[in-house]
């Protein structure tokens, strides 16, 4: 399945406050925070009963349109 991680504004602190933790706590990258919750996040949406995967995506905010802007700035830089 195709990435699918879709953030909410409304719970893009908490994204934010989980990704700072995953660069503390396990020492990983920006980068590997955010891959390891879109990985994690893709995961459960899976496996939640249909009904309830809108939710789980709505849960975590703007991690896509961040990695997006993220993007298109490198691509500015150079």
């Amino acid at each position: 399945m195709a990435p699918s991680i879709y953030f909410s504004h409304l719970n893009s602190f908490a994204v934010e406050e989980l990704i700072e933790k995953l660069k503390q706590e396990a020492g990983l990258t920006e980068e590997q925070a955010r891959k390891t919750l879109e990985v994690l996040w893709n995961y459960v949406s899976d496996r939640v009963p249909p009904f309830l995967q809108g939710q789980v995506k709505k849960m975590m905010g703007m991690m896509q349109n961040k990695e997006n802007q993220t993007a298109e700035s490198d691509e500015e830089a150079f």
